[in-house]
C-alpha cells in the first residue's frame, strides 16, 4: 500500500477536549517581525507629537530656547509618521479594499471630511488642517500595519507598546508629584481630600497635565495590569502585574477624576464577566462583595467621592451649557461640520463630549461615519470577546474590551476619540485588532469549509480516507507508480 498526502488547509489539535483549528491558536512567536517593528516605530512617532502644536513655530523669535526648539520639531513627528505610513499603504494597496470597507474606512472618511471642512469652514484653516493631519496619521499608521496576510499579532504588539507608554507616563506623573507641586488639598468635602495635578500650568515648556488626564492614564494602566494579573501564569509575573495594578489604582484615586473612576468600574466589570468559564463565579463574587461593601458604608462614601460635595451637579460643571452651544454650531453646518479643533475655534471652549465633538468637526457625514465605526467595533467585541469567543482564549485578552469600554465611558465627558489625544493613542489600535480578529476567524471558517468539501469529494470518489490529528491522508492502492 502507498499513500499520497493531500496538502492540508487546516490543521487540528486537541484542546479542552475538542478539536481546535490551528489558525485560531495565538501566535506563539516571540521575535518581532519587520511589520510589527515598523508599526511600533511609527506609533512612537505619533507619541512624539503629543502635547505640542504649531504655536511653538509661530511664536516670535522661534526658537527662543532649547525646549521650544524640541517641541517645535516634535510637532512634525505625526506628519512624518503619516507620510511613511502612506508610502507603505501604496506598496500594499492590493490588500486595502477589505480594510477600508469596514470600521477603518469609516474612520478614514471622518478624517478626510474633517480635513475638507477645516480648509473651507474653519476660522483658522492652518490649525484645523494640522490637527486633522495628526488624526489622519493615526488611521494611516494602523492601516499600514494591517495590510499584511495576518496582522493580528503585529497589531497586538502595537497595542502592547502604546500601553507600555501609558504605564510609563502614569508612573512618571506619580513620581513627579512632589516636584511639580501638583498634589493639592481640595475645598470640597469627601473621603479623598486631594486632587492630583489640579494646579500645574506648564511642565518643561509644555501644557501641564490635568487631574482628569492623569486619571485617564492611571485607569487604563490599572485595567491593562489587572487582566494579566488574573490570568493563569507564573506567580512572579502575576505579582509584578499586581504591584503595577496597585500603583495605578492609587494614582487613579488621588487624581480624583470622577468620570475616569466610573469608567474604570465599567472596565473592571468587563474583565470580570469576560471569561466565560469563570463568569458565574465572578458574578457571585461581585454580588457578595457588593453586599459587604454596602454593609461597610462604602456607597455613601463613594457617592461623596464622585460628587465631591454630596450633591449632584446637573450642569456637569458647566458642560451642559457648552454642549448646548456646540449643538447650535452643529445645526449651522450639519453635513460636514467646521473642521478639526472646531470646538475651540468656534465655540471657544473644549467640547468635553466626543460624540458631539465628531459632529461639530465633521458633521453628519464624517461624524456619523466615526460613530458607525465605533458601533461596528463594539459588535465585533461583543461577538468575539463575550458571546462567541474563539477556542484559543489568548486571542481575546480581556484588557482589550475593558480599555475600549473605559474610553467610551470617558467619551461622555471628554473628547477622547474625536481628535488627536492620548486616550485615542492608547485605544485606537483596538479597532484594527477586532477587525483583524474577525477576518482571522472568517479565514479559519473558510478553510474548514474547504476541508469539509474535499472530505466529501474524496468520500464520493471511493478512496478510503484516514484522518489524523495532524493531517488528512488518502490511502491509494499499491501500484508501481505510487509506491513511496
Amino acid at each position: 500500500m502507498g499513500s499520497h498526502v493531500v496538502e492540508e488547509p487546516l490543521q487540528l489539535r486537541f484542546k479542552f477536549s475538542r478539536l481546535v483549528p490551528s489558525d485560531q491558536q495565538a501566535n506563539s512567536r516571540t521575535r518581532l517581525g519587520v511589520n510589527a517593528l515598523m508599526g511600533m516605530g511609527l506609533w512612537v512617532l505619533l507619541w512624539l507629537g503629543y502635547n505640542t502644536d504649531l504655536d511653538y513655530l509661530s511664536a516670535p523669535g522661534f526658537p527662543d530656547n532649547t525646549a521650544d526648539l524640541i517641541h517645535g520639531i516634535r510637532a512634525f513627528a505625526p506628519v512624518l509618521a503619516a507620510w511613511i505610513a502612506g508610502l507603505v499603504i501604496v506598496a500594499r494597496a492590493s490588500r486595502l479594499l477589505p480594510w477600508i470597507s469596514g470600521p477603518m474606512g469609516l474612520m478614514l472618511l471622518y478624517a478626510v471630511v474633517g480635513l475638507v471642512s477645516s480648509s473651507i469652514f474653519s476660522p483658522d484653516p492652518l490649525t484645523g488642517l494640522y490637527y486633522g493631519v495628526n488624526y489622519l496619521a493615526i488611521v494611516l499608521v494602523i492601516l499600514a500595519v494591517a495590510l499584511v496576510y495576518d496582522p493580528l499579532t503585529d497589531i497586538h504588539n502595537v497595542l502592547r507598546l502604546t500601553w507600555v507608554v501609558g504605564i510609563i507616563i502614569t508612573i512618571g506623573l506619580l513620581v513627579a508629584l512632589p516636584y511639580l507641586g501638583g498634589l493639592v488639598t481640595v475645598a470640597e468635602s469627601g473621603p479623598v481630600h486631594v486632587r492630583a495635578y489640579d494646579s500645574v500650568s506648564t511642565v518643561a515648556g509644555m501644557a501641564g497635565p490635568r487631574n482628569t488626564g492623569f486619571a485617564r492614564y492611571a485607569g487604563i494602566s490599572a485595567l491593562v495590569a489587572l487582566a494579566p494579573m488574573l490570568r493563569k501564569g507564573s506567580l512572579f509575573v502575576r505579582t509584578l502585574w499586581g504591584v503595577l495594578f496597585g500603583v495605578s489604582l492609587y494614582a487613579l484615586v488621588i487624581a480624583n477624576g470622577r468620570t475616569e473612576t466610573i469608567a474604570f468600574v465599567g472596565g473592571l466589570l468587563m474583565i470580570m464577566l469576560g471569561e466565560r468559564s469563570k463568569r458565574t463565579a465572578n458574578a457571585l463574587i461581585a454580588i457578595a462583595g457588593a453586599i459587604l461593601l454596602g454593609l461597610r458604608g462604602f456607597y455613601s462614601t463613594f457617592y461623596m467621592y464622585i460628587t465631591r460635595t454630596g450633591h449632584l451637579d446637573f450642569t456637569m460643571t458647566g458642560r451642559v451649557e457648552t454642549w448646548q452651544e456646540g449643538w447650535s454650531f452643529i445645526l449651522r453646518s450639519p453635513w460636514v461640520g467646521w473642521g478639526f479643533q472646531a470646538d475651540r475655534l468656534t465655540v471657544g471652549e473644549h467640547m468635553h463630549n466626543a460624540f458631539l465633538h465628531v459632529l461639530i468637526q465633521a458633521g453628519l457625514i464624517g461624524g456619523g461615519a466615526m460613530l458607525l465605526s465605533l458601533a461596528i467595533t463594539w459588535y465585533y467585541i461583543l461577538k468575539y470577546f463575550i458571546f462567541r469567543p474563539p477556542a484559543d482564549r489568548l486571542l481575546v485578552p480581556q484588557e482589550i474590551p475593558a480599555v475600549f469600554l473605559f474610553v467610551m465611558i470617558s467619551s461622555f465627558m471628554e473628547s477622547t476619540f474625536a481628535y488627536f489625544s492620548a486616550a485615542w493613542l492608547l485605544s485606537a489600535p483596538i479597532v484594527a485588532y477586532v477587525v483583524a480578529l474577525h477576518q482571522h476567524v472568517q479565514k479559519v471558517r473558510a478553510k474548514a469549509a474547504w476541508e469539509k468539501l474535499w472530505r466529501w469529494r474524496l468520500a464520493q470518489s471511493g478512496l478510503p480516507v484516514m484522518a489524523t490529528r495532524q493531517r488528512m491522508e488518502v490511502v491509494l492502492p499499491s501500484t508501481p507508480e505510487n509506491k513511496l
